[in-house]
């Protein structure tokens, strides 16, 4: 059950709210935690984490206790390379308004109450935006993480591939109960995929709210290579308040009250794929006396977690 665990320490930072999670579980070792990611036209950045501290009863309010600061991390491609930078509460003011935006939605903050502050206890590792040319992720890539720390070392290789798709055509159809759920929507769009084999994961979004993902958020082409097909794309949720066990009518659709949708979509390498993949796998299974224990395939070599590239599109619908 130990290799299980860090699922939880890579999503947990997204809550937008304070929730207690008890877990009973057996550990035999503690690990470090990477939660690293680079997408084209963006910085990198990374969360560390260590799996002991969620343990035991957790509040996540307080991440002092998990959260791994003072780590030397490098990220380098071919002969340009970056020594990222810590930051925190005391000093996130230094990093721009449209950085500060993105990494609001990716903690899961409603960027109309963000303040421009990262919660308590939280160090993320990013670019040093004093430099005159920021490093951002670039198409056709392969990036590699170097990290010391804790008298430890930890490494791993990425790519962003080099080309993004996007659904071509975004609609909206009515829920297929719609007297019993008539404030309720899908989302339907149309992908062309292309003749080489691809990986695919897609984030959503309503108005300011933060980027979430569905509970299955990755998928191949492996029954439409090259092909044109139509997919509905499920609205994503903040993890902690849906597990694989408690799926009803409503999960995945969208609500009359959603104004402007947004939706992304990522190509991603294999490895990248295998995490996500594995990692949903096990976690929509707990519970499930029937599922079966689903190895995670981290691209970690001495920790545990993901350090992932992204060629990312994203496609809008304005309702109203």
């Amino acid at each position: 059950m130990r290799k299980i665990i860090y699922l939880l320490v890579i999503f947990i930072i997204s809550l937008s709210c304070e929730k207690e999670i008890d877990l009973n579980i057996d550990v035999d070792k503690e690990d470090i935690v990477v939660d690293g990611k680079i997408e084209n036209d963006f910085p990198p950045y990374l969360l560390l984490t260590r799996t002991f501290s969620i343990y035991k009863d957790l509040n996540v309010g307080d991440l002092s206790n998990f959260i791994i600061s003072g780590a030397e991390i490098w990220v380098s491609t071919g002969t340009d390379s970056v020594k990222l930078k810590e930051y925190n509460s005391t000093n996130f003011d230094e990093i721009p308004d449209t950085f500060q935006t993105q990494l609001a939605h990716r903690f899961g903050i409603d960027i109309s109450k963000f303040e421009g502050n990262l919660p308590q206890n939280i160090s993320i590792y990013t670019v040093p935006f004093d430099e005159e040319n920021i490093f951002i992720g670039e198409l056709g890539k392969k990036y590699n993480l170097n990290i010391k720390v804790e008298d430890k070392t930890l490494t791993s290789v990425t790519t962003i591939p080099n080309y993004t798709k996007n659904f071509d055509t975004l609609w909206l159809e009515t829920h297929p109960n719609p007297s019993k759920f008539p404030d309720l929507f899908q989302v339907t769009g149309i992908l062309y995929d292309s003749s080489t084999t691809d990986y695919y994961r897609y984030f959503t979004k309503v108005d300011n709210e933060p980027w979430l993902v569905a509970q299955s958020s990755v998928f191949d082409d492996a029954f439409f290579n090259g092909k044109q097909f139509k997919i509905f794309i499920p609205k994503g949720y903040n993890f902690g308040f849906q597990n694989g066990q408690n799926f009803d009518e409503t999960d995945g659709y969208w609500n009359q009250n959603d104004s402007t949708l947004f939706i992304k979509l990522s190509i991603i390498d294999k490895a990248h794929y295998d995490f996500w993949r594995t990692l949903e796998s096990n976690r929509n299974s707990q519970g499930n006396p029937f599922g079966s224990f689903v190895v995670i395939k981290s691209n970690i070599v001495g920790g545990m977690g993901i350090w992932g590239g992204y060629a990312s599109k994203t496609i809008s619908y304005q309702r109203f």
